[in-house]
């Protein structure tokens, strides 16, 4: 099989082949040069921001393979479970779901998201899944419409595809070869789902120095060659899990403190906020026409440059205050960002909504909720723990990683905030009346 590389700033030299290749030629995946990565970011924040998720994705598969070869091919008992066409078999499902695990994004990626439609209106494969769902779509459900549409164009083999949407897409069942395989190997499945979506998984550890990178900031930088030799499985209490050595604590933690960091420097940054809500505002107020279709070829012409011309024409009519002041760049003025586990903080918020109603001062409101990791106490069955080996004298004892690290139990608090903002037309007058607030 013929084998393929390209340049990248990140990785610098990514290898994929002739079968890979074929799905990144595809249209649908080819679609994603035009899904920007940040947003609007590079608009209004940092302009070097321009990267797309079609690189991201690449991206995800090169690591996905650095992981699955590390933790598999070093692994004394899996080469002894698994033979060598079932390591092959693994890690290409591996791989292609680092690659497609993005596939699904709309236009501005997360932007388009709150227009979704309900989940039960897709044409999909329903015995894929654990059970049919009532409720509104994500990007991931997009991406399991497309991949189900790859097999029904012949580009993906069905059994392959459905083990490439299980370990993606948390809802769906393994198909019969994967599932005989994660029986004879208990826990294999939880693996490698963590490869591409846990708490030390390719899709994180490429979008941190990507994001890092194209902005311009140093937040997002941490060790991946040293966290990744770091890594490795074990059998505990019969299961399969993710081991991390101790002295790969540090470089966790830093790719912790990273990803803490730019979440609060560059994703949820107050003049993107801002600029979020006036897209929301054009949308949901049908200055831009724009509609999710559930046909997945209909889904995959939705490109940024649509909705940016859509908003550029509205913006023509001055009625159209949203759009005008997204073309503009006019940004809404933020008054405070509020934490919701802060009582005096809900005190304040309330005396904001009051202040401004009263003096007729236009606001509005973006909050957000996150996670830096799901580990703790409550995660759910299903989270890819991960442990730290540590060493005995006679032995080792595997401890959950949220017990053994300080700093993940300091900062793996709920991010839940809210960012109070007027009118940047209002601003001047908010800023007159403070006194009396």
């Amino acid at each position: 099989m013929h084998s393929y590389e390209l340049r990248d700033p990140i990785h610098h030299r990514i290898s994929f082949n002739e079968f890979e290749r074929t799905i990144i030629d595809h249209p649908f995946f080819q679609r994603l040069r035009f899904i920007s990565q940040l947003g609007m970011m590079h608009s209004y924040v940092y302009p070097g921001g321009v990267h797309d998720r079609f690189i991201h994705s690449i991206g995800t598969m090169h690591v996905a393979g650095r992981l699955f070869d590390h933790l598999f091919f070093d692994s004394s008992e899996l080469q002894s479970n698994l033979s060598a066409e079932e390591m092959k078999e693994l890690r290409s499902r591996v791989r292609v779901a680092g690659l497609l695990h993005d596939i699904g994004h709309g236009p501005f990626s997360h932007a388009s998201e709150f227009v979704f439609p309900l989940l039960e209106t897709f044409p999909l494969d329903w015995s894929w899944w654990k059970q049919k769902q009532n409720r509104k779509a994500i990007h991931e459900d997009y991406s399991i419409l497309l991949i189900q549409t790859l097999v029904h164009e012949n580009i993906l083999e069905k059994s392959f595809a459905q083990d490439v949407a299980s370990i993606i897409h948390k809802d769906i069942l393994p198909s019969e070869y994967l599932d005989k395989l994660s029986n004879r190997i208990p826990g294999l499945g939880r693996v490698l789902k963590g490869l591409i979506s846990g708490e030390a998984d390719a899709d994180r550890m490429d979008y941190l120095l990507r994001d890092s990178y194209f902005c311009g900031v140093a937040y997002g930088n941490y060790d991946l060659d040293w966290l990744i030799s770091s890594l490795g499985v074990a059998q505990y209490e019969r299961q399969l899990i993710m081991t991390l050595s101790e002295n790969g604590v540090r470089a966790y933690e830093d790719m912790l403190l990273a990803r803490y960091h730019m979440i609060d420097q560059v994703y949820y940054h107050k003049t993107k906020a801002g600029f979020a809500h006036y897209l929301e505002e054009a949308i949901q107020t049908k200055e831009i026409p724009l509609a999710i279709p559930t046909d997945p070829y209909l889904y995959t012409q939705l490109r940024d440059g649509a909705l940016i011309e859509q908003i550029f024409e509205s913006a023509k009519n001055p009625k159209n205050y949203w759009s005008e002041h997204i073309v503009k760049r006019i940004p809404a003025k933020r008054i405070l960002r509020l934490q919701k586990n802060k009582p005096e903080d809900h005190d304040i918020l309330l005396k904001l909504i009051n202040f401004c109603e009263k003096n007729n001062i236009r606001y509005f409101m973006h909050s957000v909720w996150n996670e830096l990791s799901h580990f703790g106490e409550g995660a759910s069955e299903s989270a890819t723990m991960i442990y730290v080996e540590k060493r005995l004298v006679n032995g080792v004892e595997y401890i959950p990683i949220f017990k053994y690290s300080d700093l993940l139990q300091k900062y793996n608090e709920k991010l839940d905030f809210t960012d109070f903002f007027v009118f940047r037309e209002d601003a001047e007058k908010f800023e007159q009346l403070a006194a009396s607030f």
